[in-house]
């Protein structure tokens, strides 16, 4: 077919380019409404302009670039297929034991703040009478050796603290309601 005028004033019908783009003539409709599939202004008939709106009907498609900001469905889905994989990549970690809640490490480690709190409260009252009349070095001695020895108790940690300690995901969620 030679088209006898220049190829940017190429014109069709409605239902001509719905059938080359694959889609209803109700929906060429709708792309015109949109702004998409663009009426020849020097015809009364009402043709449309086939290569601006091919072009205008694949950059919004397939690049997204819709001129009402309506976001392209593929790139939502796109986004939506990309954060349930990192769900299932940090359940995943989670059940290797490789990640933990953030509520159950705060739990674990206050705890252990804690513990170790209670322990240096009660070395004065544990080492007074051992102290008691000895000399200045050999009471910075076992003050620092009974500090370091509760300090060592802290670097004795075990990813089995947080396991023993997991909290279960209803009390999470139900924390995060809240």
């Amino acid at each position: 077919m030679k088209i006898p005028k220049g190829l940017l004033s190429l014109t069709t019908t409605q239902t001509e380019m719905g059938r080359a783009l694959g889609i209803t003539p109700g929906r060429v409709h709708q792309l015109i409404d949109e702004g998409i599939a663009i009426r020849d202004p020097k015809d009364n008939a009402g043709a449309i302009l086939v290569i601006q709106t091919v072009k205008n009907f694949y950059s919004q498609k397939y690049l997204g670039a819709t001129e009402d900001g309506a976001p392209d469905l593929n790139e939502e889905r796109a986004k939506h297929e990309k954060a349930k994989r990192e769900i299932a990549e940090l359940k995943l970690a989670k059940l290797q034991g490789k990640v933990y809640l953030a509520r159950t490490v705060e739990l674990v480690m206050a705890e252990m703040a804690s513990n170790l709190r209670t322990q240096l409260l009660g070395l004065p009252s544990k080492l007074a009478p051992i102290l008691e009349g000895q000399k200045k070095e050999e009471i910075y001695e076992i003050l620092t050796k009974e500090i370091e020895e509760k300090l060592s108790e802290l670097s004795n940690y075990s990813p089995d603290l947080f396991m023993n300690s997991e909290v279960e995901e209803g009390e999470e969620d139900a924390d995060e309601e809240r």
